[in-house]
């Protein structure tokens, strides 16, 4: 019969420990979400596809609606 004990050594790793560390980071080149689909669309330009455009604006204000409940605050995106 197996003891408590020797469960409890059996699901103890042995040797150092690594953690995962989760932060948040602001870089330097960093654009906001609200301003993002213009600045895709100019900087590959491809400012001239104004229906794919509005895909992504659209797109956008359903992930910041249903998907980031801390972006509600932001204004959506009027088109």
């Amino acid at each position: 019969m197996v003891t408590v004990d020797e469960i409890r050594k059996a699901q103890r790793a042995e040797g150092p420990a690594t953690i995962l560390a989760i932060g948040t980071s602001t870089p330097p080149n960093c654009v906001d979400q609200s301003t993002y689909p213009d600045y895709y669309f100019r900087i590959t330009n491809s400012e001239h596809k104004v229906e794919l455009k509005e895909k992504f604006k659209r797109m956008y204000n359903l992930i910041t609606l249903l998907v980031l409940p801390a972006a509600r605050s932001r204004p959506i995106i009027q088109f």
